[in-house]
């Protein structure tokens, strides 16, 4: 028996039996793993149905900009916390806390009459989705080693990229749809109460885990940084709706100011010896940083494509059911990739992240010449072999970058890796979309140079995320020997 304790968790050490949970099978994380699934699956569902809410309450652009960002604010500001809290009180009393929430709101958001109503429920449902998202990494980092870890891992990609896919399709056919009195997009909500429903059910499948007793939660620095992530994504999401003036900068010299006073304190807590929210000394891992830059790259690009794509194929002639379709078969294949990933890495290692990349790119580059070729209304059947490689590429890249980032976190403050992972992943997805809309409504652009310029920009950072891959590829190697 050995014992493990690291400086930036605060704790005493705690003991750990090598191998003791390096056999857990995927299957048992189940219930974990619907989390990311339900969480992605509202976002984007949610996103597709906009058109019918504004035509069934009369909803302006603001109103509809805070049925997203409603959801996506308390989400990012939170996972930190949440991911400590986890730490602290036990990670499965956390994520059966937080999917409680999500499934209450799931319930007020199908039965609201006003569309103010829906907004306070989608607080709710992100303030859930906080809580419990970051559980899910910690568990599974805590709880599995080797091969058994990379599986979850992967797991954990999948679901998501199929929550995300399952959300386009889902958003698009009910929205379409009615059930005798019941409006058709009520029914998304449904399908995610239910989905909440299986993830508690099934929760208490997995292994338990949390820290010692004595890790603290850091009130001024959980201050701090929420008031950071708050004002950057109020500026992110409103800067198009409010024409980016000067309230924008205000919230941005505030989010700026908050996250330098953050860091400040971060510091002073952990020379004096207490416990900080975000340990300085896990952040200066170069490593680590190299990871979470390049996880904010890929997840940018990854946004910024899924929110031009129906967009423009809609303009090419498809239908929004089409479009949805359309995306499926990517979700599968990356669904089935991700699954592989671990026998895949157990052969290539770190080198796997740069052959994802490689194929990334190479999909990119095929879509942009096939809208060139074949631009029509039958684009969404031009474009399966790029988007089925895509989805492969893309999945080779999600689990070897989730695991840079929480293998760098010592196992008693796993909630911290999760909440990091999550926090940077969600800031990423917006930044993406807020980039890439900000150029459509600057260029004018729509249809097929829409998609181009989604692409263009996706392949930008794919390149940085590559050279980012082979640098930490080479440090790995070194380290190695």
């Amino acid at each position: 028996m050995t014992t493990s304790a690291h400086p930036a968790t605060g704790s005493a050490p705690v003991s750990i039996r090598p191998g003791a949970f390096a056999a857990v099978p995927t299957w048992r994380y189940l219930g974990f793993l619907l989390g990311p699934g339900v969480g992605t699956f509202a976002f984007n569902a949610v996103t597709v149905i906009l058109p019918t809410l504004r035509e069934r309450f009369g909803a302006g652009d603001v109103a509809l900009e805070l049925v997203i960002a409603g959801y996506g604010i308390p989400f990012a500001v939170l996972l930190i916390l949440g991911g400590r809290l986890g730490d602290r009180f036990g990670r499965h009393r956390l994520f059966a806390v937080g999917m409680a929430l999500f499934l209450v709101s799931a319930i007020a958001c199908a039965l609201a009459p006003s569309i103010e109503t829906l907004i306070a429920a989608r607080v709710v449902q992100g303030i859930g989705a906080a809580l419990c998202t970051p559980q899910v990494l910690a568990t599974i980092q805590a709880t599995s080693q080797g091969a058994a870890r990379t599986r979850a891992i992967a797991a954990f990609g999948a679901s998501g990229g199929i929550g995300a896919a399952v959300g386009q399709v889902a958003g698009g056919a009910l929205a379409a749809l009615s059930f005798g009195p019941v409006e058709g997009w009520r029914a998304v909500f449904v399908v995610v109460a239910l989905i909440a429903v299986a993830a508690i059910a099934l929760a208490p499948l997995a292994p338990r885990s949390r820290a010692h007793e004595i890790v603290a939660i850091d009130l001024v620095g959980t201050a701090a940084l929420g008031l950071g992530i708050l004002a950057a994504s109020v500026a992110l999401t409103f800067g198009p709706v409010w024409d980016w003036s000067w309230p924008v900068a205000v919230a941005l010299v505030i989010a700026a100011v908050a996250l330098v006073a953050m860091w400040k304190h971060q510091n002073a807590v952990e020379r004096s010896g207490r416990v900080p929210l975000l340990p300085p000394s896990v952040l200066r891992l170069r490593p680590l940083q190299l990871g979470l830059m390049a996880a904010g790259l890929f997840f940018a690009g990854y946004s910024a494509l899924l929110y031009v794509f129906p967009r423009a194929v809609e303009a090419g002639g498809l239908s929004s059911l089409d479009a949805g379709m359309a995306l499926l078969p990517f979700a599968v294949v990356f669904a089935g990739v991700s699954l592989a990933v671990a026998r895949i890495q157990a052969k290539l290692g770190d080198s796997t992240l740069v052959l994802g990349v490689t194929v990334q790119m190479v999909a990119l580059v095929a879509m942009a010449v096939t809208l060139v070729l074949a631009w029509g209304s039958d684009i969404g059947l031009w474009l399966q072999p790029a988007l089925v490689l895509l989805g492969a590429g893309q999945a080779l890249i999600f689990s070897p970058l989730t695991q840079l980032v929480v293998r760098e976190v010592p196992v008693e403050a796993a909630g911290l890796s999760g909440g990091m992972f999550s926090t940077a992943q969600q800031l990423a997805l917006s930044f993406g979309v807020i980039v890439i809309g900000g150029v459509v409504t600057l260029t004018g652009v729509g249809g097929r140079a829409e998609l181009l310029a989604g692409l263009a920009f996706d392949i930008v950072l794919a390149a940085a995320v590559l050279a980012l891959a082979v640098a930490l590829r080479a440090r790995g190697r070194g380290a190695s020997v």
